[in-house]
């Protein structure tokens, strides 16, 4: 039988490593944007070497499981390198989701910046504007509203990403779920308090997402 008390007892448990779930969210949103940048730019701009580099990072990012790749990382190219041996279990799965992620965000911002009307740029060279100043001024500021919900998308999947953190010892929500179910093994009332938490967490990230996206159409 479901016990409610205990799983209101589990809610507080389980939300207290909320913290170590919203700083590994962050920091992996950080380096994926620059990253998603940076090979946004070169897919662009097919910069020679680079591109061919790109292409393939994002087609083994995109084309492989996040887990294959965190166990790939931590466990496999730990024994040909120190400083991964090294890595607490938090930068790794950081570092992993980073790339990942960073992926699925470099398609999202060239298709933004692709999906800007080549008019635009015509328009703006006749009125004697630079590349670089129609980059900025007239094709960005057009892309940030097309990027914005695949982007803020991106980040969702991302946290939920981030609840395998657990398999390698990172004491996130699945961490402290996993611990309390060995201890009392109620895995249906600690589970469900698992998916709450993470349900309350995406739903408020995607109201600010709409809240973001509304200010975007509203400026331009």
């Amino acid at each position: 039988m479901f016990d409610f008390s205990y799983f209101l007892s589990c809610l507080p448990k389980i939300a207290l490593r909320l913290d170590v779930t919203l700083e590994l969210t962050i920091i992996s949103t950080v380096f994926a944007l620059f990253i998603g940048v940076l090979v946004a730019m070169v897919s662009l701009y097919r910069v020679k070497v680079l591109y061919p580099i790109s292409r393939v990072y994002v087609s083994f990012m995109r084309g492989t499981p996040v887990v294959a790749q965190l166990y790939f990382f931590y466990f496999g190219m730990a024994v040909y390198s120190t400083a991964i041996r090294d890595m607490t279990p938090l930068i790794a799965v950081s570092v992993v989701l980073s790339l990942s992620v960073g992926a699925f965000m470099s398609e999202s911002i060239r298709a933004a910046i692709l999906s800007v009307d080549e008019g635009q740029r015509e328009a703006a060279a006749a009125f004697g504007l630079t590349n670089g100043q129609t980059f900025w001024h007239v094709i960005i500021p057009q892309a940030v509203r097309v990027a914005v919900p695949p982007l803020f998308n991106d980040v969702i999947n991302l946290i939920k990403l981030s609840s395998l953190s657990f398999m390698i010892g990172v004491p996130d929500i699945m961490g402290a779920a996993k611990m309390e179910g060995s201890a009392t093994f109620r895995y249906f009332e600690i589970y469900a308090a698992v998916m709450l938490v993470y349900w309350a967490v995406i739903s408020l990230f995607s109201l600010v997402s709409r809240y973001v996206q509304r200010r975007c159409e509203r400026a331009f």
